[in-house]
């Protein structure tokens, strides 16, 4: 029986199987789409069987390519294992790393986390990207992400790393030229604020425990949370914002409270990655240098 010695060309085969295509293993791996598919062939000639099917839309495993994907990506998740647990500090804590970050708290506490993890181990390299919009982790090729709001891939590692607590504001202009707030069904008939116009509620819990479900009615929606504290700081409506975005605004006094017996239910903040990268180490420090800052910083007011 000749023996088998193309580890390389099985690694990326898994590679393009779990990003779902040739197109989205180059953008995943940095390796072009013709290397990589040069690579599957010479995969396939040396064991004499045909793994998958291209098409426009990805490739479609054959039985036999299923049978290897699902036996092999165990195999690798152990050797990368094994990798990472010989490797000294100074070579785990290295490398390039690509993460997608929510940019309101990336601004606030992410990014200088970063610059002081750089700092600190110089060899890493690290390609920032700000996104407000859900990117796809493996498709588009990032190694670490993290989301605002509750986690469904159940195919990634995540660890949520804070909560973050809200409030309802509003600047004093507008509840004086709105009086007579007092339960948050009043919320409903007031003009209100939020990253976009359709499907918003707010989940708010009083002292007693008592929740109430309002559906806000949007006059002025964007995507930054920062434009949101400039709009409800200029008496547009009234905003449910995390609490270390207002800390300023509600000290000078520009925002004040709305309905203070009432808390909005905070927002969860996950980071996700793969949970086969060889780079889990370096991933793992990173999210800890996140958890470290968020401590550090008080996120309430």
């Amino acid at each position: 029986m000749k023996t088998f010695g193309d580890f390389d060309g099985l690694a990326l085969f898994i590679r393009i199987v779990q990003a779902g295509g040739l197109a989205s293993a180059e953008r995943a791996t940095g390796i072009p789409k013709a290397t990589l598919s040069r690579r599957l062939s010479a995969l396939e000639e040396t064991l004499n069987v045909r793994l998958a099917r291209r098409t426009k839309k990805g490739v479609i495993l054959t039985e036999q390519g299923q049978q290897l994907f699902e036996r092999g990506r165990s195999a690798l998740m152990l050797a990368e294992q094994a990798v990472a647990e010989v490797q000294d500090e100074r070579v785990a804590l290295s490398g390039t790393v690509r993460l997608s970050l929510p940019p309101d708290m990336a601004t606030a506490v992410l990014g200088p986390a970063l610059i002081g993890f750089k700092s600190r181990y110089p060899d890493v390299i690290i390609e920032m990207t700000l996104a407000d919009r859900r990117v796809s982790l493996i498709e588009e090729g990032y190694d670490l992400v993290v989301r605002m709001g509750p986690v469904a891939d159940s195919e990634l590692m995540f660890k949520k790393i804070a909560d973050l607590p809200r409030a309802l504001v509003a600047s004093p202009a507008f509840l004086a030229a709105h009086s007579g707030l007092c339960t948050p069904q009043d919320v409903e008939v007031l003009p209100a604020l939020a990253i976009r116009r359709d499907l918003i509620e707010w989940d708010l819990k009083n002292a007693e425990g008592i929740r109430a479900i309002i559906r806000p009615r949007i006059g002025f929606a964007a995507n930054r949370q920062t434009i949101l504290v400039d709009a409800a700081r200029a008496g547009l409506g009234i905003a449910n914002l995390p609490k270390f975005l207002i800390e300023e605004a509600v000290a000078t006094g520009a925002l004040v409270p709305v309905l203070p017996d009432w808390e909005p239910s905070p927002v969860e903040m996950t980071a996700l990655w793969q949970r086969d990268r060889i780079s889990g180490r370096l991933i793992k420090a990173i999210v800890s240098a996140f958890e470290e800052a968020l401590r550090a910083k008080p996120i309430e007011v």
